[in-house]
């Protein structure tokens, strides 16, 4: 057995001690940073059911939004045609406006409607009237006085090569 201990230790004798314990202390620090590694492996993959009933419930959410949306817009949509179907006949401009419109008794059009309406909105909102006050009297939205009062500022503040050319040059 001599013979066996002098060929191991007569190949470990060339090696300097140093080099034997950084190489014992670098596969260490490996061995401790793998184990560190699968520790963390393993408790990020308990967190990864909880993540997954999470989406599970944010899925099902989402279903129960989209299929509740869907249906109030196709009740949206059935309201929209009964009331269609109730009311077949359009509707005419007020009498107080057809009068103002149409001095005798001739059917006024809707391009003289819609003029006449233009100049008293704009004519109202010159003399300093709210909105509301215009649209209640006019019986049209606010929205509807707003835009006209736009429309009309927009055709104003044209230049006469804007008016010739339309809107690109606007």
């Amino acid at each position: 057995m001599t013979g066996w201990t002098e060929v191991v230790m007569s190949h470990m004798y060339p090696w300097p001690i140093g080099v034997l314990v950084s190489a014992s202390v670098v596969s260490l620090i490996v061995g401790v940073a793998g184990i560190w590694s699968l520790w963390r492996v393993r408790q990020l993959l308990q967190l990864v059911p909880a993540v997954q009933d999470r989406m599970d419930t944010l899925a099902n959410s989402v279903s129960l939004l989209t299929d509740t949306t869907e249906s109030c817009f196709k009740a949206l949509a059935m309201q929209l045609q009964f009331v269609q179907s109730q009311s077949v006949r359009p509707t005419a401009p007020p009498a107080s406006a057809r009068a103002r419109i149409t001095g005798a008794g001739e059917p006024p059009t809707d391009a003289a409607v819609r003029k006449s309406l233009q100049r008293r909105v704009v004519g109202a909102a010159r003399r300093g009237e709210a909105l509301s006050d215009i649209a209640a009297r006019e019986d049209v939205a606010e929205g509807e006085v707003a835009l006209r009062l736009h429309v009309h500022r927009d055709t104003v503040t044209q230049t006469p090569e804007a008016k010739r050319h339309g809107s690109l040059l606007s």
